[in-house]
């Protein structure tokens, strides 16, 4: 019986080894697709975007929604965001346009582009919160696991895989947001012949997005957060609870992205309110190598 003990043991750690080999392996073929998908998507001169925001759970009855669309064409990038804003009726509208380190921007499509002199956090930080670009760079930074989704349909050419962000990543990022809105120049006057200051959206925690932590509460209908004070920005971040994952689907054949998805669960304490909430950035993308040329406005004033 004892000579058989050794075989057994053997036996039964290779088992363990293959197991342990087989998982490692899963887990760098995640990772593997991953980079081949962002070096893939990176490389390409040219595509088209269209996405938008879905507040899923909210203490705000009315919730303000993020549409977006723009391409990239070398090294432009062409975007137009509207934020709709139905408790007034209204759409915010604003066209930004990147070249090199240079940013320009319009409220009306009869308007011309007009240059941003120096610094401006903003329009910025706008033109990152959507541009899929910016949103690999951040997948990329703040990944703290990769991991293959189960196919649905094998016979297609699509597969997916899902992305877990650093929390702690995450909430450096969100201070960083908030404490760029407060700076001075922060704020964009007059947008589409308004008077009111434009706050750009946060790409988390929506609620926030209001301009109600900086004591400037939003004027809409519904359940709400009253701001008497100026919130302290670490804080309200570091109490703060927040997980976000992307889900990634690309085609096999070419290894490009076709449309991601952000999840956002956050939840945190504003005013003795505790504030629970679930977002979704939903980004198409489509028409590689087929845009429309960008023109920018140095090329249209020769």
């Amino acid at each position: 019986m004892q000579k058989y003990l050794p075989i057994c043991v053997m036996a039964l750690v290779c088992t363990v080894v293959v197991g342990g080999c087989n998982q490692m392996s899963v887990k760098q073929d995640a990772n593997t697709t991953f980079e081949q998908v962002r070096d893939k998507f990176e490389a390409q001169k040219s595509y088209a975007f269209y996405g938008q925001t879905k507040l899923l759970t909210a203490n705000s009855a009315n919730a303000n929604m993020v549409n977006f669309s723009g391409r990239k064409d070398g090294e432009a990038v062409y975007m137009n965001v509207k934020l709709s804003v139905p408790e007034e009726n209204r759409v915010d509208n604003l066209s930004l346009l990147s070249h090199g380190n240079k940013l320009y921007t319009k409220h009306d499509q009869n308007e011309s582009w007009k240059h941003v002199a120096g610094d401006s956090p903003a329009l910025h930080q706008e033109m990152n919160n959507w541009n899929p670009i910016a949103s690999f760079q951040q997948i990329d930074n703040m990944k703290r696991n990769v991991r293959m989704l189960p196919d649905e349909n094998p016979k297609d050419d699509f597969e997916a895989f899902g992305v877990v962000l650093d929390s702690a990543k995450l909430k450096s990022w969100l201070v960083t947001q908030m404490q760029e809105q407060t700076r001075s120049g922060a704020k964009v006057q007059s947008i589409a012949g308004r008077e009111k200051p434009y706050i750009p959206k946060l790409k988390l925690a929506m609620s926030l997005s209001e301009g109600n932590w900086r004591g400037t509460p939003a004027h809409h209908s519904g359940p709400t957060i009253q701001s008497k004070k100026k919130v302290d920005v670490n804080e309200l971040v570091n109490q703060m609870e927040v997980e976000a994952e992307y889900t990634i689907h690309y085609n096999k054949k070419t290894m490009l992205p076709t449309n991601m998805t952000m999840s956002i669960r956050s939840a945190y304490d504003l005013n003795d309110q505790r504030v629970k909430e679930h977002t979704q950035v939903e980004t198409y993308l489509q028409q590689y190598g087929t845009v429309a040329p960008i023109t920018t406005p140095e090329e249209k004033s020769k």
